[in-house]
């Protein structure tokens, strides 16, 4: 490579396997789970999981036939295995019927019932292409070693006793050593025994997958010794992503107090100003207001809450023995980097103040244009969706990708099947620079949304997230702000929720 060469590493977080468009008879079928289970192993996986990932893959099939088909098996079906990252996903797209929403109103309409089982996959998405049909998706992660499998707990309990280190020792700050992800998984063990909220952190395979697509920026914090002490980093949805997300925060017990994080995700911000990222998202726990009030030393804004968000883990005094612990709320905090817009974006009437004053305090010029439930939507697109599952938070998000005529009653539709299957939080993600936006996060708030968070430049433009609790209890004690604009801000949502009759406020 001379010198004038670009030393640019091309990332290829998917790698398509296989790709075959075949017709959903028995031998077809048959044929079909025999190709997904060689490649399935073929990857690693352990045969009696990829047969139970085949039994998933023909139930769905069967369901499109049956459903979508109405029981035609000359239709064809197109089935792509792709390895993703330390994952494999099995993707299945039909040109079959819509949704039957009198059907489901009834409780008959059970086509796609299958793909939400909570026991066969990691991640599950379906996604309606409009005219181009429905696209199911079956994420399973590969094999992998746990590290909370072979460590022992009691270095935890160890770990979080020793003595603070040395006031005067020199800490460093670099990004992550490849080689050091073992390392990191230790560390995060020992810091947080079982109890760290994202499963990943405990795989170094996972891990590693990230750092190699490009999908996650790591920065370290190394003492004296070259310890590996602290971790942040960023994620993005995708490469060329406008922001990212920060998270993954670990400092190590001894050295806490000392300005650590503040120090990592500063090295790791100057880094990504330098490649055109817009802004860093993230999640800032309400137990208490020490998180938020880091972010907000750091440039970091409220641009909502997200009540219920993760599953409980303390216990409060207000709480009786038998009674499980209550979900969590986060802050969701917003840190702009860069400028960005003028934008023109849409939004539900009852919410243009607050939404205003957001952008205002991010200092991001909007052209907002209000929308309310008599505003309706023009064009003759049905629109498109998808639905994504997080299992280890009982979570699904609704992405609302293009909005069309059908919009309202797909979000119906979801909406009625997700709460059937008891996720406590529901999500819908609305892209506001589409006209409509407004009207749809307008007629939301009829059926039980409230006000979630506003995301800059979240893919392919700002995206408004409104959010819907399915009979999880919320308490305003629960919930602490790191300031004035934050509490104006929880208390709006609060009533707004009151307000939906979304779950539950305690008094």
């Amino acid at each position: 490579m001379s010198e004038n060469d670009t030393a640019e590493v091309i990332h290829e977080p998917e790698r398509e396997i296989a790709h075959i468009r075949i017709t959903p008879e028995k031998s077809h079928i048959k044929a079909l789970i025999d190709m997904v289970t060689g490649i399935a192993v073929s990857n690693g996986m352990r045969t009696p999981t990829a047969e139970r990932l085949d039994k998933v893959l023909a139930d769905i099939i069967e369901n499109i036939v049956a459903h979508g088909f109405e029981g035609d098996i000359r239709k064809p079906v197109e089935v792509i295995i792709y390895r993703r990252l330390h994952s494999l996903v099995i993707a299945v797209e039909d040109k079959g019927l819509p949704f039957d929403y009198d059907k489901l109103e009834k409780g008959e309409e059970k086509r796609f019932r299958a793909h939400m089982s909570r026991h066969y996959a990691d991640e599950v998405k379906f996604r309606s292409l409009g005219k181009g049909g429905n696209r199911t998706e079956i994420v399973k992660n590969l094999p992998s070693m746990d590290i909370r499998e072979v460590m022992d707990i009691a270095e935890h309990h160890e770990h979080v006793k020793l003595p603070e280190a040395p006031g005067d020792e020199n800490i460093g700050v670099a990004m992550l050593d490849p080689g050091g992800i073992h390392e990191l998984v230790r560390l995060v063990f020992k810091c947080y025994g079982y109890t760290y909220a994202n499963d990943f952190m405990y795989v170094p395979e996972q891990i590693e997958s990230l750092l190699k697509s490009g999908l996650m920026l790591s920065s370290g914090a190394y003492n004296s010794r070259n310890e590996l002490i602290g971790h942040v980093g960023f994620i993005f949805s995708a490469p060329g992503a406008k922001v990212a997300e920060s998270g993954e925060a670990v400092v190590d017990p001894r050295y806490r107090g000392r300005g650590l994080f503040q120090m990592m995700k500063n090295y790791l911000k100057d880094f990504v100003t330098q490649q055109n990222v817009i802004g860093i998202y993230g999640e800032a726990v309400t137990v208490h207001p020490y998180s938020q009030k880091g972010s907000i030393e750091l440039g970091g804004r409220e641009t909502g809450f997200l009540l219920g968000y993760s599953p409980g883990t303390v216990k409060f005094e207000s709480i009786s023995e038998d009674e499980r612990p209550r979900r969590q709320s986060v802050a969701f905090m917003f840190t702009p980097l860069l400028s960005s817009g003028p934008e023109t974006i849409y939004v539900p009437e009852a919410y243009e103040q607050i939404i205003s004053e957001i952008y205002e305090r991010l200092g991001y010029a909007r052209n907002i244009v209000a929308e309310n439930g008599r505003t309706g939507v023009k064009g003759r697109h049905p629109g498109a969706a998808s639905v994504s599952i997080r299992h280890d938070h009982n979570q699904a998000r609704i992405v609302i990708e293009k909005i069309g005529r059908k919009t309202i009653d797909e979000i119906r539709f979801h909406l009625k099947h997700l709460t059937l299957e008891r996720f406590d939080c529901i999500y819908a993600d609305l892209p506001v620079k589409q006209k409509g936006a407004g009207y749809v996060g307008s007629v939301l708030r009829d059926m039980g949304f409230f006000f979630g968070c506003v995301i800059p430049e979240y893919g392919d433009g700002d995206v408004f997230r409104l959010q819907y609790l399915n009979n999880v209890k919320i308490s305003r004690d629960d919930i602490k702000t790191a300031s004035d604009f934050g509490r104006k801000l929880l208390d709006t949502i609060l009533d707004d929720m009151e307000r939906a009759g979304s779950g539950f406020p305690l008094k």
